[in-house]
C-alpha cells in the first residue's frame, strides 16, 4: 500500500488541509502539540473508522461536521475514501450518509462497517470488521503510536498479548482453549448420557414382573365372571315377579289417581261455587254505584256557546298574543322614551339642526382645512430653500473674511510666485474681497426678513387651522346624536301606532279580559263533554253487568249438577281400593331382595373392572419399558461415540496443539532476537552494551556482563530498544503474513529523547529499511538532512496547517 494524498476537514486542530504524499522519505516536522499525531490518526481514520479512537476526540471542538478523505493505491490500483463526523444532541458519530470509497473513478456509497470491511479486503488483511476494533496488523505492521510500543516494553503481559496477537500465535491458544471447552462439555454430556442407560436392568427386570402378574390377576377375573353369572341369572327371575306385581300396582295407581282428581274436582267446583257468589254480590254493589254517578252526571249542563273547545282554545292564543305584543311595545316605548330625553338634555338647542347642512358646514372646513396644510407646506418647503440659501452665503462670507485677513498679514512678498507685490495692488485685493462681503450681507438680510415674514404667516395658518379642528370636531360630535334622535323618534311613533291597533283589536263581545271569558267557557264544555262520555260509558257497564249475572246463575247450577255425580264416584272408587292393600308390600320386598343382588353384582364388577385396569397398566407398563429400553440402549451407543471424542481431546489433540505452540513460539523468537540485535546494533553503537530477546519477549541490555533494568535507561536508550523492538515486528510480519508485503512504514517519534550521536544513526536506519515510502513524524530539526520531503506543522490561534518545504 502507497498514500497519495489526504484531506482533512474539522479535525481536532484542522480546518482544511490537502497533502500530496511523495514517495521516498517525507518528515513532518514541528513544535510539540502542533498536529503532527493528527494527520496519522486521519490516516487511520479514513482507513478503519474509529477503532479505540473517540469520536469526540477527532472532531473540532467548534464543528458540526468533519470527513477525511484518504486517496492511495494498492497493486498499481488507485483507491480513494471518505469517512465523516457529525455532532448531534446524542454526541459525535461517524456519518452513514456521507461515507464512500471510489475505485477506478466509480464511486460506491458504503455504511462504515461496509467500509472497513471493503479496505480489508483490498488489504488482504485476515482480521474481523469489527467498526469498534482497531485493525491489530495495521497497527503491527505499518504505524504503531510510539508510546504504545513503550508500553509493551514496560508490560510482560500485554507484550507477549501483542506478540501473539501480531504473529498469530493465539490462534493455537484459542484451539487449545476451546478444546478445553469442548472437553469439559464432552465430559458433561458422558455423565449425562451414562445417567440415561443406566437403569437397563431394572427395566428388564420390571417386564419380568409385570408378566406374572399380569397372569395371576387373569386366573382372577375368571373365578369372579363366573361368579357373576349365577347371581345374574338369579336376578332376571326376582325381574320377572317384580314386574306382575308391579302391573297389579299400576291398576291401583291408577284408581287413586282417579280418586285424587275427584278430590280435586269436587274442591274445585266448591271454591268455584263461592267465587260466583261473590262475584254474583259485586256486580250489583257496582250496578248501584253506578245508578247513583248517573244521576249526578244528568245535573250537568251545556254552556251557552256554538263554538267547539278547539276553536275556544284558537280565541284564547290568539288574545294572549296580543296581550304578550303590548307588554313587549309598552317597554320597548319605555326605553326609547329615556333615550330620547337623554339625547335632548346633551344637544340643547342643536336638538333641531338640520343634518344635511351640519354636514356641508363639515365638508366645507374640511376643504379649507386641507388648503390650509398644502399652504403651510409650501410655506415650510419655502423656508427649506431659504435655509439653504443662507447657510451657502454664510459660508461663502466667511471664507472671504478669512482671505481679507490673510491678506491684511501678507508683507511684500506673494505667498505664490514668492515676488514683490505694490502696496496699491495689495489694496485693490482687499477692497475687491471686501465689496463681495457686503454685498453678501445685504442678500442675508434680505434672506433673514424673507424668513420673519414667513413665520407670521405660518403662525397665522396654525392659528385658523386650529380654529378649524375645534369646529370639525364639535360638528362631528352633535352629528351622531342628531342622527340617533331622528330615528329613534321615528321608532316611537311607529310604537304607539301599534300600541293603539292592539288595543283597538281587544274590545267587543268577550268584555274588557277576553282571555278569561273564553278560558271559563272553554272549562264548562269541556266538563260537559266528559259527563256525556261518562253517562255513556255507565250504561255500557251497566247493559254488560246484567250480561254477566245471567251467565253466572247458569254456570252455578251447571256445578251443582258435576259435584253431586263426583261426590257418588268418588265413594265407588273408595270401595274398590280395599282389594289391593298388600300389593305394595310384596313389591318393596321383592325390591330389597333385587337390591342385594346388583350390590353383589356391582361388587363383583368393580372387582373385574379393577382386574382389567390393572391388566392394562401392567401391559402398558411393559409397553412403557421396552422403549426406555431401547431408547436407553440409543443412548448408550451415543456415550460409546461421546467417550471416544473426549479421549481423543484429552490424549492427543489438546497435547499436540501446546507442543505446536511452542515449537512456532520458539522459531519466532529466534528470528526475533536475531532482527532485533541488527536493528539495536544500528541505533547503539557501545561496544561494552548489547541487547537480546529471552523466552518471553523481553529485551535484555547486558553491559560488561552484568544485566541492566530498562527502567534504570536513558531516555534516548529506552527510544532505540523500543524503535528496535518496532523494527523488529515490522520486519518479521513482513516476512511471515502475506498479506503484510506493504511498502509503507510510518513512525512517529521514532528519535525521542536520542542523543545527537543517536540522531546520526538514522541515516544508515532509513536506508536499510529499503520501503518505497516512508512518513516520519519528528519535532527534531536533525532529520531534514536525513529524508527526500519536508512538511512543516505549525499552529496558529489554535488551528494547524501544513506547509511542504521542499
Amino acid at each position: 500500500m502507497l498514500l497519495n494524498s489526504i484531506i482533512i476537514d474539522n479535525i481536532r486542530s484542522y480546518e482544511h488541509e490537502e497533502v500530496e504524499f511523495p514517495r521516498g522519505i517525507s518528515l513532518f516536522e514541528g513544535d510539540i502539540g502542533s498536529g503532527k499525531s493528527t494527520v496519522l490518526m486521519a490516516i487511520e481514520f479514513a482507513l478503519f473508522g474509529l477503532g479505540s479512537q473517540k469520536p469526540e476526540a477527532l472532531l473540532a471542538k467548534k464543528a458540526d461536521s468533519g470527513a477525511v478523505i484518504l486517496d492511495f493505491s494498492v497493486d498499481g490500483e488507485k483507491y480513494e475514501i471518505k469517512r465523516s463526523l457529525k455532532r448531534t444532541n446524542s454526541g459525535v458519530n461517524q456519518d452513514p450518509k456521507n461515507s464512500w470509497i471510489k475505485i477506478e473513478g466509480q464511486k460506491e456509497p458504503l455504511s462504515p462497517s461496509e467500509l472497513k470491511q471493503r479496505v480489508l479486503q483490498i488489504l488482504k488483511f485476515n482480521e474481523p470488521a469489527d467498526p469498534k476494533a482497531e485493525s491489530r496488523i495495521f497497527r503491527y505492521a505499518i504505524f504503531t503510536p510510539q508510546e504504545a510500543m513503550k508500553e509493551v516494553l514496560s508490560d510482560s503481559k500485554r507484550r507477549l498479548e501483542t506478540i501473539r496477537k501480531a504473529f498469530g500465535i493465539e490462534d493455537y491458544s484459542i484451539a487449545a482453549s476451546n478444546a478445553k471447552e469442548l472437553l469439559v462439555e464432552l465430559r458433561e454430556r458422558s455423565a449425562s448420557l451414562q445417567e440415561r442407560f443406566s437403569s437397563i436392568s431394572q427395566l428388564e427386570s420390571e417386564m419380568s414382573e409385570s408378566q406374572r402378574t399380569i397372569l395371576d390377576v387373569k386366573k382372577e377375573v375368571a373365578i369372579q365372571s363366573e361368579k357373576k353369572t349365577r347371581l345374574k341369572e338369579k336376578e332376571d327371575v326376582l325381574v320377572s315377579d317384580i314386574k306382575k306385581l308391579q302391573d297389579k300396582n299400576s291398576e291401583k295407581i291408577k284408581l287413586e289417581s282417579k280418586k285424587e282428581n275427584l278430590v280435586e274436582k269436587i274442591e274445585s267446583a266448591k271454591s268455584e261455587i263461592q267465587k260466583i257468589e261473590s262475584e254474583f254480590a259485586e256486580f250489583e254493589s257496582e250496578l248501584k254505584q253506578n245508578a247513583d254517578r248517573l244521576e249526578k252526571l244528568l245535573e250537568i249542563k251545556k254552556p251557552q256557546t256554538s263554538k267547539s273547545v278547539s276553536e275556544l282554545t284558537a280565541e284564547i292564543k290568539k288574545f294572549q298574543e296580543i296581550n304578550d305584543n303590548l307588554i313587549g311595545f309598552n317597554s320597548e316605548k319605555k326605553n326609547i322614551s329615556e333615550d330620547l330625553k337623554r339625547l335632548q338634555k346633551s344637544l340643547g338647542e342643536k336638538i333641531n339642526s338640520d343634518k344635511e347642512t351640519l354636514e356641508n358646514i363639515l365638508k366645507d372646513l374640511q376643504n379649507e382645512k386641507k388648503s390650509l396644510e398644502n399652504f403651510e407646506d409650501e410655506i415650510k418647503e419655502k423656508q427649506d430653500k431659504v435655509k439653504e440659501q443662507k447657510t451657502q452665503k454664510e459660508t461663502l462670507k466667511n471664507s472671504l473674511e478669512k482671505e481679507i485677513a490673510k491678506f491684511s498679514q501678507l508683507g511684500n512678498m506673494c505667498p505664490t510666485c514668492k515676488q514683490d507685490i505694490t502696496e496699491t495692488h495689495h489694496h485693490s485685493l482687499v477692497d475687491e474681497k471686501q465689496k463681495e462681503v457686503d454685498a453678501l450681507n445685504k442678500e442675508l438680510e434680505s434672506i433673514a426678513d424673507s424668513f420673519f415674514e414667513s413665520n407670521t404667516k405660518l403662525k397665522e395658518i396654525r392659528s385658523k387651522l386650529d380654529s378649524y379642528d375645534e369646529e370639525i370636531n364639535q360638528i362631528q360630535r352633535i352629528l351622531p346624536g342628531i342622527e340617533d334622535y331622528t330615528a329613534k323618534s321615528e321608532k316611537l311613533a311607529q310604537i304607539e301606532a301599534k300600541i293603539q291597533k292592539l288595543q283597538g283589536s281587544q274590545g267587543g263581545e268577550y268584555g274588557q279580559n277576553p282571555v278569561v271569558h273564553l278560558t271559563r267557557l272553554k272549562d264548562e264544555l269541556v266538563q260537559y263533554k266528559g259527563a256525556a262520555e261518562q253517562k255513556k260509558q255507565i250504561v255500557e257497564v251497566k247493559e254488560r253487568a246484567e250480561k254477566q249475572i245471567s251467565k253466572i246463575q247458569r254456570e252455578g247450577e251447571k256445578l251443582e249438577t258435576e259435584l253431586s255425580q263426583n261426590e257418588s264416584e268418588l265413594k265407588r272408587i273408595e270401595s274398590d281400593l280395599v282389594s289391593f292393600e298388600d300389593i305394595t308390600r310384596l313389591i318393596s320386598a321383592k325390591e330389597k331382595e333385587q337390591d342385594a343382588l346388583r350390590d353383589e353384582i356391582t361388587s363383583i364388577s368393580g372387582i373385574l373392572a379393577a382386574c382389567n385396569e390393572r391388566i392394562n397398566n401392567e401391559q402398558d407398563k411393559m409397553a412403557q419399558n421396552e422403549k426406555k429400553v431401547l431408547e436407553s440402549r440409543k443412548w448408550q451407543e451415543r456415550f460409546n461415540v461421546v467417550t471416544q471424542y473426549k479421549e481423543w481431546l484429552e490424549s492427543f489433540f489438546i497435547p499436540t496443539i501446546a507442543m505446536i505452540e511452542k515449537q512456532v513460539l520458539l522459531s519466532i523468537l529466534q528470528n526475533f532476537n536475531e532482527t532485533y540485535t541488527r536493528w539495536y546494533s544500528i541505533l547503539v553503537e557501545d561496544p561494552t552494551k548489547e541487547s537480546r530477546i529471552d523466552e518471553n519477549f523481553t529485551p535484555i541490555v547486558n553491559q560488561d556482563g552484568y544485566e541492566q533494568e530498562i527502567g534504570f535507561l536513558s531516555g534516548g536508550e529506552k527510544t532505540s530498544i523500543a524503535l528496535a523492538y518496532r523494527l523488529t515486528l515490522n520486519s518479521l510480519m513482513r516476512k511471515e503474513m502475506e498479506s503484510m508485503k506493504s511498502n509503507l512504514l510510518i513512525l512517529d517519534e521514532p528519535t525521542d529523547r536520542f542523543s545527537k550521536n543517536q540522531l546520526g544513526k538514522i541515516r544508515e536506519l532509513l536506508d536499510e529499511l529499503k520501503s518505497e515510502q516512508i512518513v516520519l513524524v519528528s519535532h527534531e530539526k536533525e532529520l531534514e538532512t536525513y529524508v527526500d520531503n519536508i512538511f512543516h506543522i505549525s499552529k496558529l490561534n489554535g488551528v494547524s496547517k501544513i506547509f511542504k518545504i521542499n
